[in-house]
């Protein structure tokens, strides 16, 4: 046989050869390019699952009713916004006994009385400030505490009452740095700004410069 018939039998075979590598070439190519597009594909459907599970629950509220313990520069009818409830002033009443002594301290406990026919909600702080007879302001309005245990919703029933804790120091541990007795107390509920009046307590007088209130909750301390 001569030479290029030895070259012709054998060429086939080495074009079939070449033909399967790069087959095999092209499969590989194409795979490296699916699993590449996978992986996006992969993020997208992750995705909303991530964002489910980090956005807030529409019925949680910021910290944002009071806990700072500071009074509201723009004085106790601002400081008693945005808390949540439907408790309106003309359907309360105000009062605030004194609750007794301890550590110090002299504890009073300020009631809103529900005086109307139905039920209402209320949550937070009340914006309290003490007055003379004529109604000029004695001192500033008390400061936020977290005495007691409120600051959740309450539902308040007709004829019930909602309780937050006062407190003051006694005169004998402030050197007899005290204001002058008040005659009333002037009370804003949640969410209002139309204010409540009554008698203060014969006991109470702020020492001290300290004078603050608690959150209402739905039983006294």
């Amino acid at each position: 046989m001569s030479v290029w018939g030895k070259y012709q039998v054998r060429r086939p075979s080495a074009l079939v050869a070449l033909a399967a590598v790069g087959a095999l070439s092209l499969s590989a190519c194409g795979a490296e390019k699916e699993g590449a597009d996978a992986e996006p594909a992969s993020a997208e459907r992750t995705a909303p699952q991530a964002a489910s599970s980090t956005a807030p629950d529409a019925t949680e509220q910021s910290d944002d009713s009071g806990a700072s313990g500071t009074s509201d520069p723009g004085g106790e009818e601002a400081a008693t916004q945005g808390r949540g409830g439907d408790c309106t002033t003309d359907m309360l009443k105000a009062a605030m006994p004194a609750s007794g002594q301890e550590m110090n301290s002299k504890y009073f406990d300020l009631t809103l009385t529900n005086t109307s026919e139905g039920p209402c909600t209320l949550k937070g702080y009340a914006g309290l400030s003490l007055t003379d007879a004529s109604g000029a302001r004695i001192g500033e309005p008390a400061e936020r505490s977290q005495d007691g245990s409120g600051g959740g919703l309450l539902k308040v029933a007709p004829g019930k009452a909602v309780h937050a804790v006062v407190k003051t120091p006694g005169k004998d541990v402030t050197d007899g740095d005290c204001w002058r007795k008040p005659a009333k107390i002037k009370v804003y509920p949640p969410d209002n700004t139309a204010a409540l009046s009554a008698e203060a307590p014969a006991a109470l007088q702020v020492c001290g410069d300290t004078f603050t209130v608690g959150p209402f909750a739905a039983e006294a301390p």
